[in-house]
């Protein structure tokens, strides 16, 4: 049976913890492939975490649209994971640094969440895995790699891996004045009818169902 997808007491209580963690975590240079500088989990997760209201509400959205597949690109310590693995039947999830993935495998594993797929590599990496799968996403979440043209090339490399009525989400549109562009970019492609622009993350989705329109919200 899965489980609601909304507020979790143990995710919350878990993501206080990791906050006061000063466990040590090597950062790793996806460019070189090599280990670079030492971070803590606490560093980790006061920048990386997403705020639980809005773990929420991207939980809120699968349920709302039934995913079955759901896809997230950028891990970090698992939490915002564990909210999209609730009402999806499968969420498959790739991080770059394997020292974070172990931390995050944990934390599913300690949560007792058993419908998270871990994938270890860059996003470049992984795409063709990815597509190979023959996977159809119904929501796809693109959290990592903040630089505009990065945000764009993984617009195009999800579209033939997305449902027809499925949703895009992409985190920290406003990060910088490239991912802004580029944002504005995507929007203004012809495939998609609602846009719609959450502050911190960006809706994008080509349900036929819907009107072509650009919504702006702030919560």
């Amino acid at each position: 049976m899965r489980s609601p997808g909304l507020y979790r007491a143990d995710i919350e209580s878990l993501r206080k913890r990791l906050k006061q963690s000063h466990k040590p975590v090597p950062i790793v240079d996806l460019g070189a492939g090599s280990t670079g500088d030492i971070s803590t989990v606490a560093a980790i997760a006061r920048r990386s975490l997403k705020r639980p209201k809005h773990a929420r509400a991207l939980s809120a959205l699968c349920q709302h649209i039934a995913s079955r597949n759901t896809l997230e690109l950028g891990t970090s310590l698992g939490l915002t994971s564990a909210y999209l693995a609730g009402p999806s039947t499968q969420l498959i999830t790739v991080e770059g640094n394997p020292h974070i993935a172990q931390i995050a495998r944990g934390h599913w594993e300690e949560l007792g969440i058993s419908n998270i797929k871990s994938i270890t590599g860059s996003f470049d990496e992984q795409w063709d895995n990815l597509a190979a799968s023959s996977i159809d996403f119904d929501l796809i979440f693109i959290d990592g790699n903040h630089r505009g043209e990065a945000l764009k090339s993984y617009i195009e490399k999800s579209l033939p891996m997305l449902s027809p009525n499925g949703v895009i989400v992409c985190d920290d549109i406003h990060w910088s004045k490239d991912m802004e562009a580029a944002w504005s970019t995507i929007c203004a492609m012809e495939c998609w009818t609602l846009q719609m622009d959450a502050f911190e993350w960006g809706l994008l989705t080509r349900n036929s169902a819907l009107k072509r329109e650009h919504v702006r919200i702030r919560f």
